[in-house]
């Protein structure tokens, strides 16, 4: 995807500043990501210092066709789709995030966590690609927590249609 991103309005009142390094790293994102969130510092947490990086996650529909020998490729290009378009010295730290269970990934809908939000636990149910910051592809039973991810904003939704 090559054109301007429009990004939710809530985003743009809530977090103007991240929302103009957005503007200005050239985000651009592959034909099957379906939601971008942000997360940390330079999202609701707020208290960025200069250096900070930026969080975001790539919430991705899987192709139906996807065969085994070509999932860990394809999240791949999803991932340098948008790092290697990424035009900026605040460093995108990147996870494509796909459903494992059938859950829809509300979790990553709502902006604070509250106890109740995640029917089926919230501890590794979902799936993550990530080749920064220690990681080195798809990571699994890692322990990831979902209600450590709060608070998050979700910055934008592929409109459907």
């Amino acid at each position: 995807m090559t054109q301007p991103i429009n990004f939710s309005t809530a985003f743009v009142r809530s977090l103007p500043d991240t929302h103009a390094l957005l503007q200005a790293a050239h985000l651009v994102i592959h034909p099957n990501v379906v939601r971008i969130v942000l997360h940390g510092s330079r999202g609701l947490a707020g208290r960025a210092r200069p250096d900070s990086d930026i969080d975001l996650s790539l919430i991705v529909d899987l192709p139906a066709n996807l065969e085994v020998t070509q999932f860990e490729p394809f999240l791949r290009e999803v991932f340098e789709t948008t790092f290697n378009a990424w035009h900026s010295e605040v460093e995108p730290d990147l996870a494509v995030i796909f459903e494992t269970r059938p859950c829809g990934l509300l979790c990553f809908t709502r902006e604070n966590w509250q106890d109740g939000l995640c029917c089926i636990g919230g501890l590794d149910c979902f799936g993550l690609y990530k080749v920064q910051k220690g990681f080195n592809g798809l990571v699994t039973n890692a322990g990831i927590q979902v209600k450590r991810m709060y608070p998050c904003l979700e910055i934008w939704r592929r409109a459907i249609g």
